[in-house]
């Protein structure tokens, strides 16, 4: 960390070009807050939920709510950490005790101190350590992007120090490998984006990032095949069966070899068999939980659901700009054989509510395009990620008083249907790859 001779005159700078400065306040406060006169005094600085057992602070991280212990705090007008201005409400500040939380930016010049400004515009310090975390990495936009080509990382805290450059290593499963992206391959870096060419000798596994505040791994698997249900390459696949199914396949820009395709067809959000993907287990000539091999054995039959409440539901999904998706929410389900058969007939009571002959089965609804009115993936696949535990909707978008167990995993659906959700008229194609449960990390 270093003193910048140069903050204290900028904050200055600040104060003498505001004229005046009104502080939150909150409607039900029975006294209007008053700033007082005079100088604030700081004894000590503890933890907003503070206990005996807590120590008191002289560091603490941004986002951290802190309450700084004192004479006078009601003659502070506005109140930095290091360049960066804190939020204060008068509903919690007294003479002797103010809480506040530690900004979220992060400081672009650090000097390690409070300043504390008056009602005459006096400037008064006091030492304390903001933390910067080491790097938090959240997603990435398409974790099958391949060699050579552009991926995009979210996050927070991406600090490309000049003294210590930020740096995205590869590390392979169980760190087997370690390929550095080459400074030249960076596109763009902000404090909670990276934009980089993946290099050769990449593989399947966790992305660290670090920086001068540390290291940190993300959340995720690159090229993630962990729980794969299928990625419609090979025989061994799983191979969606059912009725009126008007897949096709191709590897044309494919994101990892052959992809399956729906549409183009028309939709108003209802029911529209040939946009919908099931996979329904069994061989419809006795018991489906008997099959062991080959398409119709059920999925927990041969992938690990036993831990599915901290698992999340994946899969790359491309909608190209010439067919966008404005209509119906994409249900995912996974259904018990018992509740999508009938005499080894497949039905369709799955998909209904039970007002409307169904049998309100949770499921996830997926639908981008509710925000703006249209959504399509921008001519590129993207990583669609949705935790098992948002398995919670019907059919008609209310949420469900079950929840899913071990036995849901052995069939499954995707259908843009209904979703309690009002579109217009659409033509959508949807590409889907890789579709996974994978754990959470």
């Amino acid at each position: 960390m270093r003193y910048n001779h140069k903050l204290s005159s900028l904050i200055l700078t600040i104060i003498a070009v505001a004229s005046s400065f009104s502080l939150q306040s909150c409607k039900d406060q029975p006294d209007e807050f008053k700033l007082s006169d005079g100088t604030p005094t700081i004894y000590y600085i503890r933890p907003a939920s503070y206990s005996a057992s807590d120590s008191l602070l002289v560091e603490a991280a941004p986002q951290t709510s802190i309450c700084l212990v004192g004479s006078n705090l009601k003659s502070i007008q506005q109140m930095y950490f290091n360049d960066k201005k804190a939020v204060l409400n008068t509903s919690y500040i007294t003479d002797n005790t103010l809480f506040v939380q530690i900004p979220s930016d992060i400081p672009d010049e650090v000097s390690d101190k409070i300043y504390m400004i008056t009602q005459a515009h006096d400037t008064l310090t006091y030492d304390f350590h903001v933390v910067i975390p080491a790097p938090v990495v959240t997603a990435m936009k398409n974790e099958w992007v391949k060699v050579g080509e552009d991926a995009v990382i979210t996050g927070q805290y991406f600090i490309d120090d000049p003294n210590q450059p930020l740096t995205v290593t590869f590390t392979g499963i169980s760190n087997s490998i370690s390929v550095k992206v080459p400074a030249e391959n960076f596109k763009s870096i902000t404090r909670s984006q990276l934009v980089f060419t993946v290099p050769e000798g990449a593989e399947e596994g966790q992305i660290e990032v670090a920086s001068v505040y540390g290291k940190g791994l993300s959340k995720f698997y690159f090229r993630d095949s962990r729980n794969l249900i299928t990625n419609f390459d090979g025989a061994t696949d799983v191979i969606p069966q059912g009725w009126n199914i008007a897949a096709t396949y191709s590897d044309v820009n494919g994101v990892d070899g052959q992809y399956v395709q729906l549409g183009p067809k028309e939709t108003e959000g209802g029911w529209v068999e040939e946009l919908k993907l099931p996979f329904w287990c069994g061989n419809w000539n006795g018991d489906p939980m008997s099959i062991t091999s080959g398409p119709g054995i059920p999925l927990r039959n041969f992938l690990d659901f036993s831990d599915w409440q901290n698992m999340s539901f994946k899969m790359e999904l491309y909608i190209p700009k010439s067919n966008p998706w404005s209509a119906g929410a994409m249900q995912i389900l996974f259904v018990n054989y018992k509740q999508c058969a009938n005499d080894s007939w497949q039905n369709n009571t799955y998909i209904h509510t039970k007002a409307d002959g169904g049998l309100d089965l949770p499921r996830a609804l997926y639908r981008p395009w509710e925000a703006t009115g249209s959504f399509d993936t921008g001519d590129e696949w993207i990583t669609v990620t949705i935790p098992l535990t948002d398995f919670v909707y019907n059919d008609d978008g209310t949420k469900v008083s079950s929840t899913m167990s071990i036995e849901s995993f052995d069939s499954f659906i995707i259908w843009p249907i209904n979703g309690g959700v009002a579109g217009t008229t659409c033509t959508p194609i949807f590409r889907y790859d890789n579709i996974r449960v994978v754990p959470n990390l």
